[in-house]
């Protein structure tokens, strides 16, 4: 039996693109414009990668204000809603007794907050955050400490991405990385690294009745 394993922001969830306008309007408060423009290159990754990629840019930049600031933004506007296919796909995999886990770059407090907004808060066998490993995507730890918790082979693992350093860490894991794009468009070198392709995720269910 195969497992899946998700990433949330930009895969499952549509939480991505507002990163955009938040990191703009956080950096205009420290006087830095159009700092959103990073979002693509930070996809994915935990706080200590997004926070190095912010400071090679901007060597002065206060992050630890420019985090609140885009929180403060992101709560002010953000509503939590699921990507196409996303609520579909997941109700056929748990009713087929699928395991499930949650891989994301993103810190505990704010996937508990995204999870209980969409009902989701104990659905999933295994969720593993940003903050709770070392080495954020494009390295593989998080995909693979998630496959353990889930108790799974890493190559019997389906691994879902909306971002390259998403689909690397798959890649890397020994996993089958399946890329849906949000925010970004895959390269043909991050394409060849790919299982698969989709437009959205229900797509998948198809894939998973042939196996």
């Amino acid at each position: 039996m195969f497992s899946v394993i998700f990433d949330m922001d930009g895969t499952l969830f549509d939480t991505q693109k507002i990163c955009i306008p938040a990191w703009d309007y956080a950096g205009e408060k420290q006087g830095y414009k159009n700092v959103g423009l990073l979002m693509p290159s930070v996809c994915g990754m935990n706080l200590n990668g997004s926070n190095k990629v912010l400071t090679d840019h901007y060597p002065n930049i206060d992050t630890e204000r420019f985090r609140a600031d885009s929180r403060e933004y992101i709560k002010e506007h953000l509503e939590v809603r699921f990507m196409k296919g996303a609520k579909e796909l997941l109700d056929y995999l748990k009713s087929r007794g699928v395991k499930i886990g949650l891989a994301t770059g993103t810190s505990r407090p704010s996937v508990l907050h995204h999870l209980a907004e969409v009902d989701l808060l104990n659905f999933f066998d295994a969720v593993v955050c940003g903050n709770e490993i070392e080495n954020g995507k494009p390295a593989p730890d998080i995909f693979l400490k998630t496959a353990e918790l889930l108790g799974a082979d890493p190559k019997n693992c389906f691994v879902f991405e909306d971002s390259p350093n998403g689909i690397i860490a798959g890649h890397r894991a020994g996993m089958k990385a399946i890329g849906v794009p949000d925010v970004i468009t895959f390269s043909d070198d991050i394409k060849a690294l790919m299982y698969c392709e989709l437009e959205n995720l229900s797509q998948a269910i198809e894939i998973f009745e042939k196996l």
